[in-house]
């Protein structure tokens, strides 16, 4: 009783707060954007670690192949003149740069609603061009110089992103800010919500199948050599490989499933319920701040889950 009076209290009484906070302009939206900013930039300093650990990973399957057999050779180039992973990224550093600003673009778009609702008075911030620089300012046409073969999904992000890019400018205008938060969600959900699906399909059907055939070989690589070399090690080395074959199944269990696009999947559903917050009547607010609430937890929960198997990818 005491843990489902304690769970009834951690949900409702936030809900309160911001239920008595609705009747005020200042704090209308200031709980609900205010999480969703933190939110934002804790995902995207996950997913920053997974995308950079991505070559390295790479580079460390292919050495630990040719550890494990001593006729091959450390090579920069295989025999059919293909290159290693050590002659050349698996992935376009240009292209996993170009996602990394797209999220960063998403998290701007968040500061920008955070501090919409922080602020007392008409809102006039700095022009747009400043705060976004000349490397996000032109991302859309960085995208559509990675456009081809070498990244087929490149030119899926043009049009979101340039209209986002759009929509931060137009934020610098002074307005009355329940009305500039609800035209700056009306108008980005679209986008938000176009970039993080794009973002999502290319972590399913590239990264994830990628670390998820990696881990997979390094496991079976990691077991091929012990049980060839088991007679010829002592109780010390046979526990220390045991030791690396029981890290590496840890690894090869946590790349199934795709943890970073379920975390961009999480990341949508919050974002919608926000929006959904955002446009609501007085009447419904108090339902969607709750149906806000519980998609927050679900994300912060993967937020979390992906934290933990970046640093089993990370070893």
């Amino acid at each position: 009783m005491n843990r489902l009076l304690r769970a009834f209290l951690r949900v409702t009484m936030p809900l309160a707060v911001l239920a008595a906070s609705c009747g005020c302009a200042v704090n209308r939206y200031q709980a609900p954007v205010s999480t969703f900013r933190d939110k934002t930039h804790q995902t995207i300093g996950v997913l920053s670690d997974f995308y950079s650990s991505r070559n390295a990973y790479e580079i460390d399957a292919y050495l630990l192949t040719v550890a494990a057999d001593s006729k091959l050779e450390v090579l920069e180039k295989d025999k059919d003149g293909k290159p290693t992973p050590l002659g050349r990224p698996v992935f376009s550093p240009a292209s996993i740069k170009a996602r990394m600003d797209a999220l960063n673009l998403i998290g701007i778009y968040a500061s920008r609603l955070y501090e919409l609702a922080n602020t007392a008075a008409p809102v006039n911030f700095q022009s747009a061009a400043t705060t976004l620089g000349d490397n996000l300012g032109s991302l859309d046409k960085t995208f559509q110089t990675l456009a081809g073969a070498s990244d087929p999904t490149a030119n899926r992000y043009v049009g979101p992103i340039s209209k986002i890019i759009g929509l931060i400018g137009r934020l610098y205008l002074e307005h009355e800010r329940d009305q500039l938060i609800k035209a700056a969600v009306a108008d980005g959900a679209p986008q938000v919500d176009a970039i993080l699906a794009q973002l999502r399909d290319d972590m399913d059907n590239v990264f994830s199948k990628e670390v998820v055939s990696g881990a997979k070989e390094k496991l079976a690589t990691l077991v091929n050599t012990y049980n060839q070399e088991r007679e010829k090690l002592n109780f010390e080395q046979r526990t220390a490989r045991l030791s690396e074959i029981k890290a590496a199944a840890a690894e090869a269990s946590a790349s199934v499933g795709s943890a970073p696009a379920n975390l961009v999947s999480s990341m949508m559903d919050a974002h919608k319920a926000l929006v959904r917050a955002a446009n609501s009547s007085d009447k419904e607010k108090l339902a969607n701040l709750a149906a806000f609430n519980v998609a927050l937890e679900a994300w912060t929960t993967q937020i979390q889950t992906l934290a933990s198997q970046v640093k089993l990818l990370l070893r």
